[in-house]
């Protein structure tokens, strides 16, 4: 950790942050619950770096700015301990590249897996760059706060989830043997870059009213840019028009941006009686949620090894999975033939909606006494256009 704090003169300051972070993390017992056995952990190197820029301006007495500028990068990958196997050099042709080396998930009937879990090698590096622009102002009995916000997120990821490929045996017999009773594996180019880029300007006073009334309130537009590839590798399915990869046949964007995004804030405080000793607070937000680039880059927990709108099997690199496995190993001949691509597809609507929050709270706080104060409140909150997946093949 760093920190340099550097008074220019009476009226500027200039304040500046650093942190790093590096880890190495080892998960035995297979990650994902998957075998026991030792040489088959997932290993998780990780590296974190955050900087943080202040440029604070004393305009004059009532008049500040501040401009402040922001930084970070996570970067993490998952691969497999024996991730420098190359499983050729044993006569296992199962055609994988080095990055997705290492032992295949192998598992014979009555006897412990070995092999890595099969949702590695997989990482990603995420980076957010974010720059603010407050400025305030005092005057008479009000407060006010003017800004500007923005933030360009990226990820750069691959996810060679069932890369290494599996294999299983009926019994001990047939594994000695090399004779499979099932299996499969995937081949492609499963690297995707992603980005956003978003904006927000706000205004909020804080307008002292009497001595015992303040009213606080303001407004706040945000404008989330649309999540796009480098590449145009994303792509999108509506039933009128099909599968479409996103910058062909019309299709100029995942979804259609929306420029709506106004978000009021509010509250009040009233010291009842002049004396301080009870006080009413109420207030109300509403406040509108990034999408999480998560969503299209692919759901672990569902049913396709990288669902998502980044790996919808159209474009220039499709995800492949074999279609039949050798019915005996031989040395050095292809174990996994006959690639296809999957049938499954992720859709997005066009018209989705940003999801928001309303967020109120009304609380009494009493004094009892010298040294004793009591509170009381009741807080809430209400989701609206929240995210959801469903089945559009599904029966109602």
């Amino acid at each position: 950790i760093a920190k340099a704090d550097y008074n220019i003169n009476e009226k500027n300051m200039l304040t500046g942050r650093y942190y790093y972070s590096t880890s190495s993390q080892s998960f035995p017992l297979g990650l994902g619950g998957t075998g026991d056995l030792p040489g088959y952990n997932t290993v998780t190197p990780t590296n974190v770096n955050l900087v943080s820029i202040s440029y604070l301006t004393m305009i004059s007495f009532t008049k500040v700015n501040e401009v402040r500028f922001g930084y970070n990068r996570f970067y993490e990958t998952f691969f497999p301990q024996d991730r420098s196997f190359n499983p050729s050099t044993i006569g296992l042709a199962t055609g994988v590249g080095s990055q997705d080396y290492g032992l295949p998930k192998i598992s014979v009937a009555g006897f412990t897996g070995i092999g890595a879990t099969a949702s590695d090698p997989r990482g990603r590096t995420d980076v957010n760059w974010q720059f603010i622009d407050n400025f305030s102002w005092k005057f008479n009995k009000h407060a006010v706060k003017v800004g500007y916000e923005f933030r360009r997120t990226t990820v750069a990821q691959f996810f060679d989830e069932g890369f290494r490929g599996s294999l299983s045996f009926a019994s001990l017999t047939d594994f000695l043997q090399g004779i499979p009773s099932g299996g499969g594996i995937l081949q492609g180019n499963t690297n995707r870059n992603t980005f956003q880029n978003s904006h927000a300007f706000y205004v909020q006073d804080s307008h002292r009213i009497t001595h015992q009334l303040t009213l606080n309130y303001g407004l706040r537009w945000d404008y989330f840019g649309v999540i796009a590839e480098q590449n145009n590798l994303l792509s999108n399915f509506d039933p009128a028009n099909g599968l479409r990869q996103v910058g062909t046949n019309g299709l100029t964007s995942l979804y259609h941006p929306d420029y709506k995004n106004f978000s009021p804030r509010a509250s009040v405080a009233y010291d009842l009686n002049g004396k301080g000793n009870t006080v009413i607070r109420v207030g109300f937000g509403q406040f509108f949620d990034v999408f999480s680039q998560d969503f299209f880059l692919g759901q672990v927990p569902y049913n396709a090894a990288t669902p998502g709108s980044a790996y919808n099997n159209t474009g220039p690199k499709p995800i492949l999975s074999s279609g039949s496995i050798a019915s005996q190993i031989v040395a050095g001949q292809p174990v996994f033939s006959g690639f296809g691509a999957s049938s499954n597809v992720f859709a997005v609507d066009q018209h989705l909606p940003t999801p928001y929050m309303f967020n109120y709270n009304l609380n009494v706080q009493q004094q009892l006494g010298k040294a004793v104060v009591l509170q009381v409140g009741y807080v809430g909150s209400e989701g609206h256009h929240l995210f959801r997946f469903r089945d559009i093949n599904q029966l109602v």
